[in-house]
Order: C-alpha cells, then structure tokens, then sequence
C-alpha cells in the first residue's frame, strides 16, 4: 500500500468520546489512530481478545512471555504507538524474554534485528488469518523496547503515519 493509495475518507475516525486518554501516549495524524483489532499466532489464534481491563474501551493483544526463570501473561495496548501494557508479570527493563501464544504456547516467530540499542531481535504478529509474511505487526524481544512497526503488504504503515 503506498502512501499515495491511501483513501483518507474510508479511514476511521473516532469520536470525540471515544478518543484515547491523554495518558496513553497514542499518536494522531489527521485524527488517525492505529488500533490492532486482530492479530494471529502461527497457529492462528488471534491473539486480540477481551479482557477486565481494556485499552481506552479497546480489547488487548495478548501474549505469554518468559525470561527462562518466570513466566506470565502480557497484554499489550491494541494502539500503534502507545506503550500501556497489563498482565500478571513484569521484568527489569533490557531484559530479553521469549514470546508465545498463550493459547497454544508456539514461539512467535522472529522477523529480524530491531534497531534497538539492546540489539533485541524483531518477532512477528500476522496480521491476518492468512498468516502472510507481507502483513505482520513486529514487537521487539527486549522488555522496555518500545519500537514496534506495522507492514503491511510489504511497506512499513508506520512511516506513513508518523511522516
């Protein structure tokens, strides 16, 4: 999808009601928020699903994570940009964990370096069923790294975004 393609009026817009809270660090451009609405393991189980405590009335993406001594669940903000993150466990920050499917436990698959500056390694979410390598959210290894990036048929959405 190149930035040109775009068609802005099929774009959603939230409402003035349901925009994100202040504190959550959620980007706009134009009034455009990124949210994941769904997600899939390799098994393809999405892994956005319903919880207690929702992301600004949005459901989370959900992940189990480890260190190799302790593990726990991890739900992370469904909003491109915004670092909330809920779950029964946390870690000192830099330090590398595994990520699975909670449902099924198969390892996320890895994507590639991140430009972090704990060289953690980039795992993929796809982004639909079809589990196409051209549509995946990437999310860094490292606890505390906040680069994530969207593609999506193979061109990075968040560039477009933060351009």
């Amino acid at each position: 999808m190149v930035k040109e393609r775009i068609d802005k009026d099929k774009l959603k817009r939230p409402s003035k009601d349901l925009r994100p809270s202040p504190d959550s660090h959620i980007r706009e451009l134009d009034e455009v928020v990124i949210q994941v609405t769904q997600v899939f393991c390799p098994h393809g189980h999405n892994l956005v699903r319903p919880h207690e405590d929702p992301f600004d009335g949005a459901p989370g993406i959900h992940l189990l994570v480890t260190d190799g001594q302790r593990e726990g669940l991890v739900i992370l903000s469904p909003y491109h940009g915004d670092h909330r993150r809920r779950g029964d466990i946390d870690f000192a920050e830099g330090t590398r964990v595994q990520v699975f499917c909670p449902e099924c436990r198969v390892a996320l698959p890895e994507l590639g370096p991140c430009t972090c500056h704990w060289q953690g390694r980039l795992f993929k979410l796809y982004l639909t069923p079809a589990l196409s390598d051209d549509q995946v959210v990437a999310l860094c290894n490292v606890w505390g790294c906040h680069r994530s990036t969207v593609f999506d048929q193979a061109q990075v959405l968040s560039a477009f975004v933060e351009s």
